[in-house]
């Protein structure tokens, strides 16, 4: 360990150098990460957080619900199937809630029987049990355009008037807030019959329906359109960068060892074991990135305090050490062609050689 400080400390600009290196490399890995998060939560959050445990649809959707259309017929015959409770499910795009000329935001509806869904999770107000016919819930990030608990909001396509009960927390879909209302209140018809929907609801023992196609709530977060293909363009990157960055590091350290093959002869000479010199770079490549991640931590930590509310950016504690933890024994690993070179070289050769 003592051989690893003095170096660093005799060679400050070198390591200075490559510290930076690796702080930039890992933000952008943090920053990216962070961004692949939070654009996969937002494209289904609100779906993930369904209060139930299968959803079914029609076959022809192949599980993407907001493509499939449920008859009235269909919700009946789906719902005799099931022993337990079960609700239909309507989503409703492109509209918007309307407070007043300058409060307004896009929002997607989604309309159940508040009778039989279960609670979610709320933040503030009532829950779906407890709403009247004229209440809604709304997602807690429509706060940062002005809705307040209790406002009257109108639907801009509808103009239909309701109050805002509750508030609700990560409920996006489509990275769109979403609302929850009650079937009776009509807005499952905006632009489609009253009696269509997309899915029904339920929880208990998945039960085999050959002309309707049920899936969990995972496997219908996963068929959401162009989740699968925006998840795997950005862990593309994000894959890249961590190749990218272990390669940065295998060759700044390998390059380091090569011209200072001399001194480790010395060391060798006079007695330094090749276990020795090997454990005095891997403490440097460990602080190296430890130093790395603390600061890159910090450094995304402040972009998202200036970044807007509504950017999809969504990076918790558990990605980052997993991150972080992946980078590390990639560093280490990298590392180990260093100690290689270490091993195979001669000391009576190494001292021979002219920096």
């Amino acid at each position: 360990m003592f051989l690893a400080f003095k170096e660093m400390a005799q060679s400050k600009i070198r390591y200075t150098l490559i510290g930076l290196i690796m702080i930039a490399v890992l933000f952008l890995v943090f920053f990216i990460s962070g961004l692949a998060n939070g654009l996969a939560y937002g494209d289904g959050a609100a779906v993930k957080y369904l209060s139930a445990e299968y959803v079914v649809m029609n076959k022809d959707a192949n599980g993407a619900i907001i493509k499939s259309e449920l008859t009235l017929e269909d919700v009946n015959t789906i719902s005799e199937q099931i022993s337990g409770d079960s609700t239909p499910l309507s989503i409703t795009m492109m509209s918007a809630l309307v407070k007043d000329e300058e409060t307004a935001a896009d929002v997607t509806y989604f309309s159940v029987n508040t009778e039989n869904y279960r609670d979610i999770e709320v933040t503030e107000g009532k829950n779906i049990g407890e709403l009247d016919e004229n209440e809604v819930i709304i997602d807690e990030s429509l706060k940062i355009y002005g809705f307040q608990l209790n406002d009257t909001v109108v639907d801009k396509v509808t103009k239909k008037e309701m109050i805002i009960a509750g508030f609700s927390k990560d409920q996006l879909y489509s990275n769109i807030p979403v609302v929850y209302t009650d079937l009776k209140l009509g807005l499952s018809s905006i632009y489609q019959p009253e009696s269509m929907y997309n899915a029904v609801l339920y929880s208990g023992d998945v039960v085999d329906m050959k002309e309707y196609d049920t899936r969990s709530i995972n496997e219908t977060v996963k068929a959401i359109p162009g989740y699968k293909e925006t998840q795997g363009s950005l862990n593309m990157i994000v894959v890249f960068l961590f190749i990218i960055s272990a390669f940065v590091s295998t060759v700044f350290f390998y390059v380091i060892t090569i011209h200072k093959l001399n001194q480790l002869g010395v060391l060798k000479a006079i007695g330094a074991t090749t276990g020795y010199i090997a454990k005095s770079i891997m403490i440097q490549v460990t602080l190296l990135t430890m130093l790395g991640l603390t600061l890159s931590s910090l450094l995304v930590y402040g972009i998202t305090q200036v970044i807007p509310d509504d950017m999809p950016f969504r990076l918790t504690p558990t990605l980052m050490l997993s991150t972080a933890g992946l980078f590390l024994a990639l560093n280490l690993k990298g590392a180990l062609l260093s100690v290689y070179q270490v091993a195979k070289t001669d000391a009576l050769e190494a001292i021979g050689r002219v920096e």
